[in-house]
């Protein structure tokens, strides 16, 4: 056939085809009839597994069988095999009667009951018995005329005579043991007991110079000095774990400002909360004792040798300690740390765990330090004085000032007005320039100039926009702080503020640490 004949007759197939009409078929009737042949597959596999089954069972029913019952397990079959006479000595069996020529490995031990203390263990002892006798002893207790050996593994056969060889032991030792085993050490060394009352040493301080910090070691070393003063048994306070436990740090420039955690305190389902914070100063620690808006009940403590500020609110207390290089220290015993606990009651610390007395010591311990090179803050400067001192200062005759903040920053805030009718916003504050309290021109400031005010002294001048409050922010920034005033009135005299953050009373500074 050549190939347009090929092609002939493909096309009149085509054309049969299209003429062919095709039946339409419900799409319900396609999903019945593969319903249909799923059932009939199912059916076969089942029928094809319980007959093969079937099967199986049956040829095992009719190939097994019970044994008969005149046969003798092996297990309790009487051995036919028999030891040696009683004449034979251990020198006549040769090598069976060595113990490197049994199964157990060649060991020192006999596989009998082992002689007792100071008998011999050389050749003219009583040799265990051969590997044959092992293998074929009776499990069951002998018959009349034979010794009843209980609680060995092994017995003497029935056919064995009554009379006992002259080379083993006719039964127990008849004398008193002359001496210890060739095994067993003569000096033995007795342990020294320990105190099980004795603290662990804490952990070790965190390192003070350029060495890399680990801060969880360090929290875990608060976490046992904090111990050593509250809860030295370890009855509530649990260690650090990191895992749990949350901790909070304060870091700029690479430098590390604060520290912190808080650890659990479990008294049974109880679940208090013994936070610690260790900051380089005030200004890294929220204390709002000493503010005018603080709900906080607070006084101060004067144990000798520091000078502490306890605070409390809701039963909630705090204990603030400033230390001799200005670090200061914050610990918090909050009882209701965890409000889903039923039991967190302002008595969920026990005992004197949360009492004013232990907070100060605890806080006032000198190992609580930050770790690193630490940032040094400058003194504090009192906020009463400061806040004095600017009305002083800053208000002319005639001009009132309603205070309406003040907190230990200090900051000072209020209103003022003026004898023609001005008046606004006035505030001074002063804060460390250690941590970054120096001037910088911000968006909000519509412009900025640098003033000279003598002696070689200069401050720098803001004017803000309307959006951030309009007026203008006199600036100093000094050795230790970063004196400002601000006013909202830009009618407000500025020479007076001049003066003001200049004034070398805001410029403390601490001695140098030796």
């Amino acid at each position: 056939m050549t190939d347009g004949a090929d092609r002939f007759l493909e096309e009149r197939l085509h054309s049969l085809a299209r003429g062919v009409p095709v039946p339409v078929v419900p799409p319900g009737e396609d999903v019945r009839r593969g319903r249909r042949r799923l059932l009939r597959m199912r059916l076969a596999m089942a029928g094809a597994t319980t007959g093969t089954l079937a099967v199986v069972l049956g040829i095992t029913g009719l190939t097994a069988g019970d044994p008969k019952a005149t046969e003798v397990p092996p297990s309790t079959q009487v051995p036919t095999v028999l030891p040696a006479t009683p004449s034979a000595t251990p020198s006549d069996k040769g090598q069976e009667a060595t113990p490197g020529s049994h199964d157990r490995g060649g060991g020192d031990d006999p596989v009998g009951g082992a002689a007792g203390p100071g008998t011999d263990r050389g050749a003219d002892a009583g040799a265990p018995p051969s590997l044959d006798q092992v293998k074929n002893a009776p499990t069951a207790e002998v018959s009349a005329g034979t010794a009843q050996h209980h609680g060995v593994p092994w017995v003497e056969p029935t056919s064995a005579p009554t009379s006992t060889p002259s080379g083993l032991p006719s039964g127990d030792p008849t004398g008193d043991p002359t001496g210890l085993p060739s095994g067993t050490p003569t000096d033995l060394v007795t342990p020294t007991p320990t105190d099980p009352t004795t603290v662990p040493p804490p952990t070790e301080p965190p390192p003070t110079g350029d060495t890399k910090v680990r801060i969880d070691r360090v929290l875990a070393y608060y976490n046992d000095v904090l111990a050593e003063h509250l809860d030295p048994d370890r009855a509530g306070l649990q260690p650090y774990d990191r895992r749990i436990d949350p901790k909070a740090t304060r870091r700029s420039d690479g430098q590390l400002f604060a520290l912190g955690a808080t650890y659990r305190w479990e008294r049974g389902r109880a679940l208090s909360g013994l936070e610690i914070m260790v900051a380089s100063g005030w200004d890294q620690v929220d204390w709002d004792c000493g503010a005018t808006y603080s709900d906080w009940s607070c006084h101060v403590v004067d144990s000798g040798t520091v000078r502490a500020e306890v605070a409390i609110h809701d039963g909630v207390r705090r204990v603030a300690v400033e230390h001799a290089d200005g670090q200061v220290v914050v610990v918090t015993a909050d009882p209701t740390y965890d409000g889903s606990h039923r039991l967190a009651t302002s008595d969920g610390f026990g005992g004197s765990g949360g009492s004013e007395a232990a907070l100060v010591a605890a806080a006032s311990d000198a190992r609580l330090i930050l770790p690193g090179r630490a940032p040094q803050a400058p003194p504090t400067i009192a906020s009463d004085a400061f806040a004095s001192a600017g009305r002083a200062a800053l208000l002319s005759r005639g001009e009132t000032f309603t205070q309406t903040s003040l907190d230990r920053s200090p900051a000072v805030r209020g209103t003022w007005s003026g004898a023609a009718g001005a008046g606004g916003t006035l505030r001074w504050s002063a804060r460390p320039v250690y941590s970054g309290g120096g001037f910088s021109c911000l968006v909000t400031y519509l412009r900025c100039t640098t003033v000279a005010v003598g002696d070689g002294t200069t401050v720098d001048v803001a004017l803000l926009r309307t959006k951030a409050g309009g007026g203008w922010l006199v600036q100093y920034d000094g050795p230790s702080y970063a004196v400002r005033v601000y006013s909202s009135d830009r009618t407000f005299p500025r020479k007076p503020a001049y003066a003001f953050v200049t004034r070398a009373d805001w410029q403390p500074a601490r001695d140098a640490t030796p």
